[in-house]
């Protein structure tokens, strides 16, 4: 579990944080949703370690945790096995890899459904296979808490489905994900646990059904939402769309 306690921070004018608290849970899907500018990357690197708050606590219970970034600049002239084995070169001195470690990697590649890819270039994957590449390099350096920054941008609908899913069923191998989202009809189909940060600076969590409701997107995003449920499923929109132009 991640708990947040009293978190504050801001930069000069900006304000991000005023004494927000949360808890985000073990082995599951988390979302984080909110406008552009009201600190969702900043959390994550608050989480991670990255970044200091002026005041508060951010604490957990993981061995290790992995922050997968927005944008990476990938190396030219690797195939996508070499890439994802990096780690293994860059946390020790070594010349080859070990038969446990390819073994090991074989696995996560087949998980993820990249075995056919491994030797392809990376410069020739598309950004689904990317992502996923990037998601194994997370899984082989033995974190079992992933941050991912908006890991489905610039994907088509199809690559969205398939890496959310995969991030959906990383649960069953004990490995708790938490992604950042500006799609709320995604979000609300595949998240376990939800976090909304505001434009007050505080953060509102909870489970799917006590979380999508139109006061709290309202907090959120300042914007008035429709809201139907049937059984699990939720569709949201915009109830006026004047409201956003």
């Amino acid at each position: 579990m991640i708990k947040i306690d009293n978190l504050s921070l801001s930069f000069g004018e900006k304000v991000l944080f005023v004494s927000a608290q949360a808890e985000i849970p073990d082995n599951k899907l988390t979302v984080v949703l909110g406008s552009n500018g009201t600190g969702k990357t900043t959390l994550f690197k608050i989480i991670s370690g990255n970044l200091k708050a002026e005041s508060g606590k951010v604490s957990h219970d993981f061995k290790k945790i992995f922050f997968l970034p927005q944008n990476i600049k990938y190396p030219d002239g690797l195939t996508l096995f070499e890439y994802v084995t990096s780690f293994f070169y860059a946390t020790s001195f070594k010349w080859f890899l070990s038969k446990e470690e390819i073994t090991e990697t074989e696995k996560i590649l087949n998980l993820l459904d990249l075995t056919d890819r491994k030797n392809i270039l990376i410069e020739k994957l598309s950004s689904g296979e990317l992502q996923k590449a990037n998601i194994a390099a997370a899984l082989l350096s033995k974190a079992d808490c992933l941050l991912l920054d908006e890991p489905t941008s610039n994907m088509d609908l199809t690559n969205q489905i398939k890496t959310t899913e995969i991030l959906k069923k990383l649960q069953n191998h004990g490995i708790t994900c938490v992604m950042i989202t500006h799609d709320l009809n995604s979000a609300a189909a595949f998240g376990g646990y939800f976090i909304g940060l505001n434009k007050e600076h505080k953060i509102i969590s909870g489970q799917k059904s006590e979380f999508f409701t139109e006061e709290n997107l309202k907090n959120i995003f300042g914007i008035d939402f429709n809201i139907n449920k049937s059984n699990e499923d939720i569709i949201i929109s915009v109830k006026n769309t004047n409201d956003i132009l």
